[in-house]
C-alpha cells in the first residue's frame, strides 16, 4: 500500500502535519509521498490513498489548492482519503468544501480534520501567538495526527463537519477575500532593497510567480497572501504598511 500527501503550505504550518502524517505511517511500514502543489505541476494518480492539506484563507482553502486536486485527480474508484485544514481558530469550512469535491469524484472519506496550529497572519491584526502556546499546539498536532491515523487503519471514521449554513457563508466570504488578496502584496508590502541580497528567493518561492526582480522586488497582481515571500526572507527585507515585519518560524 502506497499513500500520497498531497498539500500546500505558506508559512510551515500545514507542511509540519503533512510531515507528522507521513512519519506515522512509516512508522507502520506504509510508504507515503509528500506532495508539496507548488514544486510540481502534475501527479501520477496511481496512490491507494491520499491525505490532502492546506491551510484556510479566509474559511476556505486557496483555489490554488483546489484546482490542483481538480486537475490532477479525476477520478476516486473509492479510495481512502483524509482530508486535514490548519488555522488558529478552532474550525473552518475548508475541508467540507474540499469533501464535497472528493464526494463527487468518488473518494470514501475517511477523516476530516481541522487542526489548530499557531497564528501566522499577525501582521493584519490578529494577535501572535505565545511560544509557549505555539510548543504545546504543535505536540497537540502530533498527537492528533497519531490518532487520526491509527483510525484511518482501523477503518473508523473520523469526520468534523461544521454546518450547511457555516459553508455557505464561508464560501461567500472567500469569494471577497480573494478578490482582496490580488492586489495585497502590491498594496501593502515593501521590500527594503538596502537589506535585500537579491538572492531571489522570493521569486522562487511564490507559488503564483507574483514577484519579480528589476533593480526592486515587484509585485504583480495574483497574490493570494500566503506570506511566504515575507516568512522565508533570509535577512526580513520586508515591510508591511510600512512597518518592519516580525516573521513567523514553527
Amino acid at each position: 500500500m502506497k499513500g500520497a500527501i498531497v498539500y500546500f503550505s505558506g508559512t510551515g504550518n500545514t507542511e509540519f502535519v503533512a510531515k507528522n502524517f507521513k512519519d506515522e505511517f512509516q512508522k507502520r511500514n506504509i510508504e507515503c509521498v509528500l506532495i508539496d502543489i507548488s514544486k510540481k505541476k502534475k501527479i501520477n494518480d496511481d496512490y491507494n490513498f491520499y491525505v490532502f492539506g492546506c491551510p484556510i484563507h479566509s474559511d476556505l482553502f486557496p483555489d490554488y489548492f483546489i484546482d490542483f486536486i481538480n486537475n490532477n485527480i479525476k477520478y476516486g474508484n473509492r479510495r481512502k482519503c483524509i482530508i486535514f485544514s490548519t488555522q488558529a481558530s478552532n474550525s473552518a469550512a475548508g475541508a467540507d468544501y474540499l469533501g464535497e469535491i472528493l464526494n463527487k469524484k468518488d473518494f470514501e472519506i475517511m477523516a476530516k480534520i481541522m487542526v489548530k496550529m499557531p497564528q501566522n497572519f499577525f501582521i493584519a491584526g490578529f494577535k501572535k501567538t505565545p511560544q509557549d502556546e505555539c510548543e504545546k499546539l504543535k505536540k497537540d498536532a502530533q498527537a492528533y495526527v497519531k490518532s487520526i491515523v491509527e483510525s484511518f487503519l482501523e477503518g473508523k471514521k473520523v469526520l468534523n463537519n461544521v454546518s450547511n449554513l457555516r459553508l455557505v457563508f464561508g464560501k461567500a466570504i472567500y469569494k471577497m477575500f480573494k478578490k482582496y488578496a490580488l492586489n495585497w502584496a502590491k498594496n501593502k508590502l515593501k521590500v527594503d532593497m538596502s537589506v535585500c541580497v537579491k538572492c531571489q528567493k522570493c521569486i522562487q518561492n511564490c507559488p503564483t510567480k507574483n514577484i519579480t526582480f528589476d533593480e526592486t522586488i515587484k509585485f504583480k497582481s495574483q497574490c493570494i497572501c500566503c506570506q511566504r515571500c515575507i516568512h522565508g526572507c533570509p535577512v526580513n527585507a520586508f515591510y508591511f504598511k510600512g512597518k518592519r515585519v516580525s516573521q513567523y518560524k514553527i
